[in-house]
């Protein structure tokens, strides 16, 4: 037992766990693999997990501006279409007045978003599975942008709730593929810090925006807010057309080695071995080659058939061949059955509880605060959400920093093994300041403290929230990458429709308890979550063994396949 994961008996090689380091330079060992490509500067003796194929189409093979330039575009289009979703929050009771309804009417605005990304993230990572992710993302910002220009023109209310409708069409992709696209470009060492940065984009935005929103509402009208955020998705329109190639690619299964046994490892060392002993003498015989006659074929170190770069131009195509021949409607089943993994379950309860209670925060803002005795403009209701983002912010660089220290440092720490379960270590800071913001909120707003407080400790739940996604997103990405966009779509179909529910009680749950009550029982659910977090830790390992030799999806006929499931002869 490493690190206190317990070990699946017998003793085997379970997908997810891998060697992350083997010091090339050691003389003492007999199984050094030579051949194995590592990553540079002071982490040079890191084995790169996985390992990249040979053709200069692989993502990982990309350099890494390119491959940090397509995720900040992604992330600039998630921050956009994330700030739509909170918009509403300092402006509720504007929207009263402005369509002469009530708030459990406008708290629908929030959250009949969910329902609609949840439907869009099952398709879209159908479809993203099958014919790449690029079309999936250029058609979602579409219609985030076409949302944004219909919420600014609505004059009713059902108007302005169908603008919601198709905002979250648009806003699934973003909220579930975005992930998976890191776990496509970056190894296993580079993840935790991007996949920070997604959350804080997405995340981050969420609670900027009821900043800047509530003063361009009270100054320049609701509706020059969904203006301005307009102006904004159009251009990241040909931002995406231009700059964000297909990153989906099945490479050679002997390449996955975050699947790998350590027999695989020798094999793929050996296999490389061979490829690059064969590379001279293809090169010496082909300059032996009269003139005259045709040119030779190009050189592969033959783990993937010679691919030529593609030309910029070669990249902005839409259709790139299909990545899976699976039947379409068979990939939308595969994350309902994911429902039963235990890695799922916990994904949703530890973020998807933690994101249902900052948006129970947002929905009962204006109904404890617009009212007597406090009586806010959507000027001051914005206010309230600076604590918030900075919250977010802090959470940001906590997680870039823990994230992949603790990944590496673990690992050395274990023999020099990863285990997924390291990531898992994160739900202590988010106990931390999380638990404590929780119980103390609903407290503080109904004694009517000076507004700062409240703001504070909502500020130390949004640390919780983006930290809490920092965890689940790369405990799954590492854990259960075969099937991560399916399973992320799992956690944000359950996510998603438990937000949209909470959205139709929230309201008169408040109004009947109180919100000391309300948050203290939210406070009770999410200890017990924190603490189940414990036992994915210790058992993580043996679960996923499990799920690794009963696989549900292969049993039911619904695992993903693509040419990746091929290995290299």
């Amino acid at each position: 037992m490493g690190m206190w994961i317990l070990e699946p008996k017998p003793l085997r090689h379970v997908p997810g766990t891998t060697q992350l380091y083997e010091d090339a330079r050691s003389e003492e060992s007999p199984n050094q693999r030579i051949n194995l490509k590592r990553a540079t500067g002071r982490d040079s003796n890191m084995l790169l997990v996985p390992q990249p194929s040979d053709s200069p189409n692989d993502p990982l093979n990309w350099p890494l501006w390119k491959r940090d330039l397509t995720l900040v575009i992604l992330c600039l289009a998630a921050a956009v279409a994330g700030v739509l979703g909170p918009a509403v929050a300092p402006i509720n009771a504007v929207l009263v007045k402005e369509f002469n309804t009530t708030y459990h009417v406008v708290a629908r605005f929030a959250g009949w978003q969910f329902w609609p990304a949840a439907v869009a993230g099952l398709i879209g990572s159908a479809f993203a599975r099958v014919w790449g992710k690029r079309p999936v993302y250029l058609f979602s910002i579409i219609l985030l942008f076409i949302g944004g220009i219909w919420n600014a023109l609505a004059t009713s209310a059902d108007s302005f709730l169908g603008a919601r409708v198709l905002q979250g069409l648009g806003l699934g992709a973003f909220e579930t593929i975005v992930p998976s696209s890191i776990g496509d470009m970056y190894f296993v060492h580079q993840r935790g810090k991007r996949i920070a940065f997604y959350n804080l984009s997405f995340l981050g935005s969420t609670y900027f925006m009821p900043v800047l929103g509530g003063y361009i509402s009270m100054h320049h009208g609701w509706r020059a807010q969904f203006q301005i955020i307009s102006a904004f998705l159009g251009p990241i329109v040909f931002l995406i057309f231009f700059l964000v190639p297909e990153h989906a690619y099945n490479r050679p299964a002997i390449f996955n080695t975050d699947y790998a046994s350590e027999d695989n490892l020798s094999d793929l060392d050996e296999h490389l071995g061979q490829a690059n002993a064969a590379v001279p003498d293809a090169a010496a015989k082909e300059a032996n080659t009269d003139a005259s006659e045709a040119p030779a074929e190009p050189v592969s170190s033959g783990n993937t058939s010679a691919e030529v770069k593609k030309t910029f131009l070669q990249e902005l195509k839409l259709y790139n061949g299909r990545f899976s021949d699976e039947n379409f409607f068979k990939l939308l089943l595969a994350p309902l059955a994911l429902f039963l993994y235990p890695a799922t379950i916990w994904g949703f309860l530890f973020q998807g509880s933690f994101i249902t209670w900052g948006i129970a925060v947002s929905v009962v803002l204006a109904q404890m605060f617009a009212g007597p005795p406090t009586n806010f403009t959507p000027e001051q209701l914005g206010y309230m959400y600076a604590a918030p983002f900075l919250g977010a912010v802090i959470a940001y660089f906590a997680g870039s920093l823990l994230s992949d220290y603790l990944a590496k440092t673990l690992a050395r720490r274990n023999n020099n093994v990863y285990e997924p379960e390291f990531r898992i270590i994160l739900v202590i800071p988010v106990a931390m300041f999380g638990l404590p913001g929780l119980y103390a909120y609903g407290h503080v707003a109904e004694m009517h403290l000076h507004w700062i407080v409240p703001s504070v400790l909502y500020g130390f739940l949004t640390f919780a929230v983006v930290m809490s996604c920092t965890a689940t997103f790369a405990y799954i990405l590492d854990a259960h990458r075969d099937v991560s966009v399916e399973m992320l779509v799992s956690v944000l179909l359950l996510k998603n429709f438990f937000a949209f529910g909470a959205t139709y009680f929230l309201v008169g749950w408040v109004a009947t308890d109180g919100p000391a009550r309300v948050f203290d029982i939210m406070g009770a659910i999410q200890t017990a979550i924190c603490f189940l977090s414990i036992f994915i830790y210790f058992f993580g390992k043996v679960q996923r063994d499990f799920m690794n030799r009963h696989n549900l999806l292969k049993w039911l006929g619904l695992y993903p396949k693509s040419v990746s499931t091929i290995a290299v002869a």
